[in-house]
Order: structure tokens, then sequence, then C-alpha cells
């Protein structure tokens, strides 16, 4: 079987990856944006200690997802597995890749975003209580 990202679509589904990947921050999207700095290469992702160590992570909980299947069902993706890796090369080489990134940007933004202390309402009468009050506080 030919290998689906030795060919020029496979390429363009690599880089798309790499971007999406690099979009999401992490361990992982640093090292995709060394990737597209051209100061890594990608083959050397699962050698990088934090991206790894996020990968067997992630792996382990798909093992279990997928060990809890029934064994006609994991027969099953097991047969169908090379064609989803070419649906999936096809789907990442015509990806519209700068709208999806933009989406994935955003919403790590977000995530990285500290949230706002919390404080409770308060009344107006409770003006004169100064105990859980900072003194850096305005009035």
């Amino acid at each position: 079987m030919p290998d689906p990202f030795d060919s020029e679509q496979g390429e363009r589904a690599r880089q798309t990856a790499m971007r999406l990947l690099a979009a999401t921050g992490g361990a992982a999207g640093d090292f995709a944006a060394e990737v597209l700095a051209g100061r890594r290469q990608a083959y050397e992702l699962l050698a990088h200690r934090p991206v790894l160590d996020e990968f067997v992570q992630e792996a382990r909980g798909w093992w279990q997802i997928i060990d809890a299947l029934p064994a006609e069902d994991r027969q099953r993706l097991a047969a169908d597995a090379w064609s989803s890796l070419e649906r999936q090369v096809d789907e990442l080489a015509t990806l519209d890749v700068d709208d999806a990134v933009a989406d994935l940007e955003e919403l790590a933004a977000l995530r990285q975003a500290p949230a706002p202390p919390e404080r409770r309402p308060r009344d107006d009468d409770e003006d004169d209580d100064w105990s859980d009050r900072s003194y850096m506080e305005p009035l």
C-alpha cells in the first residue's frame, strides 16, 4: 500500500496539519510552529519529549475507549483504518485552512485568557464593611 503522505496532496495535508496544530498552542503547537518555520522536521515530533508526553496521555484515553468496544466493532475499525487514513489525508489537503486556523487561534486565546476574579455582588449598605476589601480597591 502506498503511503498517502508520499504525494503532493499528502504534503499539503501535512502542512495543513502542522498549521492547525501550531494554532492550538501547547507543546505540540510550539513544535509545529518550529516545523513551519523550517527549524524542525515533522518526523521529529514524537521524539520531542513534551509532545511525546502529551501524545502518550491522549493515546491512553483512546486505547481505553477502543478496548471498551465490542470485538466486532474493533475488527471493523481495523479493517477500515487504511481507507479512513486516506480519506482524512484527502480532507486535510482540501480544507480551508485559513478559516480553521483563525477559529483555533481564537479558541486557544480564550483558553489561555485568565478568568476574571469572581466577586460577590455587594449591596450599597456593605460599603462600610472593610474586612474583605483590599486596601488598593477603589472606593
